[in-house]
C-alpha cells in the first residue's frame, strides 16, 4: 500500500473571504525566491521553449493534443510522455474525478513505519537539521491524498520554530493558509512538500563555505532525494508548483541544472498567466503540475499578479472545499442525531423505571398494557447499547 491511512476527522471549517480581502490583508515578509523571480523575468527564459525529459520518463514531445482523461495513470513510466494543457481541462476532468475518489477518502501521515521518515531523520542527522525543522516537514506533509498538493521552494526561516510559531511568522503559510480558509480547508487538509525539504539558505550558505560546491550540490541531491521519494509514495494527481527556482537559469539554483525532474517541477510567472498544466510521469505515475507562482513573489515583487495567483487557487481548491463543507455538515447532522438517540434512550430508561414502580404500587390485581417480559427485554437491551457506546468512547 502506498499511504498511510490511519483514522483521522477533518479539519474545522475556516471563515470565507472575499476576493479583495484575500488580497488587501497579505502580509510581508522576506523570500529569497522573490529576488529570483524578478531576474528571470528579465532574460529569456530557454526552458519554456526547451525542456528537457522527466527523469523517469521517455523524451519529452510538445503537445497541443486534446486533454485525454483516461491516460491519467500510466504505469509503465518509460512510455510516459511530457505533456502539457490548460487549467480549465484539469478542472473539467481530473478534478471531479478526485472528487469522486473522495467518497473513501485516504489521510497521509507519515510515521516511523515509513521507509520516507527513516530517509528524512538521515538526513537531519547528517546535516545537523534541528529537531523542529524535521517535525514541521512532518506536520507540512499531512493532508489527504485525493487533494491537489502544493510545491514550495525551501523552508521557511523561522522553520527552527515550533509548527504554530512558524505558521504565525512566515507569509508564505499565512498566505496559503487564508486562501484554504476561504474555501473551507486548512493548511493540514492539504500536503504541502519543499522541493528541498529542511534545506534553509542559510545552511545552504554555511555548507557552500566551509565545504564548497561540492558540499553544497550534496546537500542539495539528498534533500531534493526526499522531495523524489514523497512524489513516488504520496502519488498526487494534481500538484501546484510555487517555485520558479529549479531552472538553469536561475542564480541561486543553477547549480541543480542536470536533474530533469526538479526542471519539470518547476513553473514560472509567464506560465502562471497563461494558466498552463505540465503532465509528467514520475516513476509510473501520471502528475499535473499546475503552473503556480510563489506568495511571496506576489507579496513582495507584483502585487498586480495576486489576483492571479488567488484564481489559481480558488479553480484548483474550491470543489475539494465544497466536499468538505459538505463532509463537515453532515458530521455536524450525525452529531445531532447521536444526540437525539441518547437523549431518547435516557428517556426510555427513566419510563422503564417509572412503569416498572407503578406496576409495583398496583400489585397483582391490575395489568400494564406492556408485558413484564418486554420490559425486562427493553432494559436488556438498552443496558447492551450503552455498554456498547461505554466501550466506543473508550
Amino acid at each position: 500500500m502506498p499511504h498511510s491511512v490511519p483514522p483521522a476527522s477533518p479539519s474545522n471549517d475556516g471563515s470565507g473571504d472575499s476576493l479583495p480581502d484575500l488580497l488587501a490583508d497579505m502580509s510581508l515578509g522576506d523570500s529569497p525566491e522573490t529576488e529570483a523571480v524578478e531576474r528571470e523575468l528579465s532574460r529569456p527564459n530557454l526552458s519554456e521553449t526547451q525542456r528537457s525529459p522527466v527523469l523517469e520518463a521517455g523524451p519529452v514531445e510538445q503537445s497541443s493534443a486534446v486533454f485525454d482523461p483516461s491516460a491519467a495513470y500510466i504505469t509503465n513510466g518509460s512510455e510516459a510522455r511530457d505533456t502539457e494543457h490548460s487549467i480549465d481541462e484539469l478542472t473539467r476532468y481530473v478534478i471531479p474525478q478526485q472528487v469522486a475518489r473522495l467518497q473513501k477518502p485516504q489521510r497521509f501521515m507519515l510515521d516511523e513505519a515509513h521507509d520516507l521518515y527513516i530517509q528524512g531523520r538521515q538526513f537531519q542527522a547528517k546535516w545537523r537539521i534541528p529537531e523542529n525543522g524535521f517535525l514541521n516537514w512532518i506536520a507540512l506533509l499531512s493532508g489527504w491524498v485525493e487533494f491537489p498538493a502544493i510545491l514550495l521552494l525551501n523552508p521557511s526561516p523561522w522553520d527552527h520554530l515550533s509548527f504554530d510559531e512558524m505558521l504565525r511568522k512566515s507569509p508564505t503559510l499565512s498566505w496559503l493558509q487564508k486562501i484554504l480558509q476561504s474555501m473551507g480547508l486548512q493548511l493540514d487538509d492539504v500536503i504541502i512538500l519543499d522541493t528541498f525539504p529542511m534545506l534553509q539558505d542559510d545552511l545552504r550558505d554555511d555548507i557552500l563555505k566551509r565545504m564548497g560546491p561540492a558540499g553544497r550540490d550534496e546537500l542539495a541531491r539528498e534533500s531534493f532525494a526526499l522531495t523524489r521519494a514523497t512524489l513516488e509514495l504520496v502519488q498526487p494527481r494534481v500538484l501546484i508548483s510555487c517555485q520558479c527556482c529549479t531552472r538553469p537559469t536561475n542564480k541561486r539554483w543553477e547549480f541543480f541544472e542536470e536533474d530533469n525532474l526538479a526542471q519539470q517541477l518547476c513553473s514560472s510567472v509567464v506560465r502562471a498567466r497563461a494558466r498552463r498544466v505540465r503532465e509528467l510521469g514520475v516513476n509510473g505515475h501520471r502528475l499535473q503540475v499546475v503552473q503556480g507562482m510563489h506568495p511571496q513573489y506576489v507579496i513582495k515583487r507584483d502585487t498586480t499578479q495576486a489576483e492571479v495567483l488567488v484564481e489559481l487557487f480558488t479553480q484548483v481548491f474550491r470543489p475539494f472545499g465544497a466536499w468538505q463543507l459538505r463532509r463537515l455538515a453532515i458530521q455536524q447532522e450525525l452529531r445531532d442525531a447521536g444526540a437525539t438517540l441518547l437523549s431518547l434512550m435516557a428517556q426510555l430508561r427513566h419510563h422503564i423505571q417509572r412503569y416498572e414502580q407503578l406496576r409495583r404500587q398496583a400489585g397483582g390485581g391490575m395489568d400494564g398494557p406492556v408485558t413484564v417480559e418486554h420490559v425486562e427485554e427493553l432494559r436488556t437491551q438498552l443496558g447492551g447499547w450503552e455498554c456498547w457506546r461505554s466501550d466506543g468512547a473508550a
